[in-house]
């Protein structure tokens, strides 16, 4: 079992029952919404600067947490992030599990004995077999217990961290001081510490048995708490500076691709949320969400896309049509002072006219190239790439293009799938599909890649490439043994059993057979052709003859 697996059970099994107004809450204003409903109603209610402490504004600063270390996920600072409702955090990377507890208070400054502060390290009492003793119920408490799940010895490294919407003022008696700057985790506790003090005495569980935390995590308390972390966060006055930032933040990795002309505001951090809440659940539990990164990318893809959408769509068009300009130009500049450059100039400002066409019917080169590069455009690969990396990737593309066109002697049009890149050539109604892969794949790991994506396509999209002959040009890989095209059987999407056909052919196993052809040496077949003084579309359809003798 995986950290993350251990974490959600013991959630599932411990986990105190909420409080009546907060169950209310949730399962009023957010279980079984959509995620429009979600972000209608926090838009209409969301906490002002004098909120308190209610459901809502509980709801509502955990989740503008949750998205902060979202965007830290989606930095590559973690692997995914864990959100239980109203109650904790988690987030995780490698074998480093960082375990949050959420807070807020409409003062800004609280003493450490006062409430809600004292909740940090006050133990209730319970009576067993008639001698009173403390639980072990603390806010700190019950998060280092954590440390029971994913013990040091077992090679994991445990954070702790309380983030609060207020500061924590030092008492004569009280001084956290020391944990809140220990951003490393990593504190050396002495032995007068308050906190350590209070962790030293004895203390039960739920049931009245004793707890020793170095008998059930492994470590001493001085061991766990040097890994805790007391943070201070944007109070409830500084709600909106908070959302501003967390904007920021996600316009910087959001729209990296396209500069500072376009943001997302308030109302898309509700979207999200929303999402969130409907889009990522655990277990079916509408409760507890797991979010990955693939998931937010998912979930981001639909917030830009609706903001990209409310950009003037002539200005979107006209970056798309001056991006395959240049482009297409820069192919030009290439393909100069050669024999046959009259000719290939003709074909490609040609097919550049139909690629204009394509554009102002409400085609656009970022769909275009997610296509190209990941068989969907479900993904955050065009914002990824660096546009001199991504430009090349499209100056390949056009560059193969012209090459079939040459070979085919045929103009090549988009067809209207909606996932891998396809087009079909009219002249003999022959279907090529074009993915781009990384410079260290070879054909074993571009073989897998297209079956993920053949596994993860629409059922419209399954069954064009089940009715039809299916050849995919790989390009941008490395790969010397991959010299000819390779008939190759391609695993579809998970079997389906259907009750009562058992010994029948099921229908959603069709083996899916493509010819795989390897576009770089294409490529580099067609630039020896062209100082060759011989009909140079007789030259490059011997060679495509060639490529294709041996196929079975």
């Amino acid at each position: 079992m995986n950290a993350l697996d251990q974490i959600c059970e013991h959630y599932m099994k411990n986990q105190d029952d909420k409080s009546t107004e907060d169950r209310v809450f949730l399962e009023t204003n957010i279980i079984g919404k959509s995620s429009e409903e979600i972000a209608d109603f926090l838009a209409c209610t969301a906490p002002d600067e004098t909120g308190g402490l209610t459901a809502i504004t509980g709801f509502y600063y955990q989740f503008l947490v949750a998205i902060e270390y979202i965007i830290g996920m989606l930095e590559g600072h973690w692997d995914y992030v864990f959100i239980e409702h109203h109650d904790d955090v988690v987030v995780g990377k490698d074998n480093t599990i960082r375990f949050i507890q959420v807070k807020t208070s409409e003062k800004v400054k609280v003493d450490v004995t006062a409430s809600p502060a004292s909740g940090l390290y006050t133990r209730s009492k319970k009576n067993v077999q008639g001698i009173s003793m403390r639980r072990n119920n603390s806010w700190i408490d019950k998060m280092i217990t954590k440390a029971e799940l994913l013990k040091k010895v077992d090679g994991y490294i445990t954070q702790f961290q309380l983030y609060s919407s207020y500061h924590f003022i030092k008492t004569a008696n009280f001084n956290f001081d020391l944990y809140t700057g220990n951003k490393l985790y990593d504190l050396d506790i002495p032995s007068t510490d308050h906190l350590l003090v209070k962790f030293n005495e004895s203390v039960c569980d739920k049931e009245g048995n004793p707890y020793d935390y170095e008998a059930k995590c492994g470590e001493k308390p001085k061991e766990l708490l040097g890994r805790f972390y007391l943070h201070t966060g944007p109070s409830l006055n500084e709600l909106e500076a908070f959302k501003n930032h967390l904007c920021m933040r996600l316009n910087k990795w959001l729209f990296q691709d396209i500069g500072n002309n376009i943001s997302i505001v308030t109302e898309d951090i509700h979207a999200i949320i929303g999402h969130l809440c409907t889009k990522c659940t655990h277990q079916n539990n509408p409760e507890r969400l797991l979010v990955t990164k693939e998931k937010m990318e998912n979930i981001l893809s639909d917030i830009r896309e609706r903001s990209l959408s409310a950009v003037n769509v002539v200005a979107e068009r006209h970056g798309s049509l001056s991006v395959a300009t240049r482009v297409i130009d820069s192919l030009v500049s290439e393909l100069e002072n050669n024999a046959h450059s009259g000719l290939l100039k003709d074909k490609l400002y040609t097919y550049r006219e139909y690629f204009k066409n394509w554009l102002s019917c409400g085609g656009d080169i970022r769909s275009l190239f997610e296509r190209y590069a990941e068989g969907t455009i479900k993904t955050s690969v065009y914002t990824r790439i660096n546009e001199t990396n991504r430009e090349q990737r499209l100056q390949d593309f056009f560059c193969i293009v012209l090459i079939l066109i040459m070979i085919r002697d045929s103009s090549l049009e988009f067809t209207d799938t909606k996932g891998l890149l396809t087009k079909e050539c009219r002249a003999s109604n022959l279907l090529f599909s074009f993915l781009s892969l990384e410079t260290r794949n070879n054909f074993a790991s571009g073989v897998q890649k297209l079956e993920t994506i053949i596994q993860q396509s629409d059922i419209s999209d399954h069954l064009f490439m089940v009715s039809n002959e299916l050849r995919i040009v790989f390009q941008n890989y490395s790969d010397r043994k991959f010299t000819t095209t390779i008939r190759q059987k391609l695993r579809n999407k998970p079997e389906i059993p259907l009750e009562g056909f058992e010994d029948e052919q099921l229908l959603n196993k069709v083996t899916l057979v493509a010819d795989i052809i390897p576009g770089k040496l294409l490529k580099e077949e067609f630039f020896e052709c062209l100082n060759e003084e011989t009909d140079f579309q007789q030259k490059m359809q011997e060679i495509w003859i060639r490529y294709q003798d041996g196929v079975e």
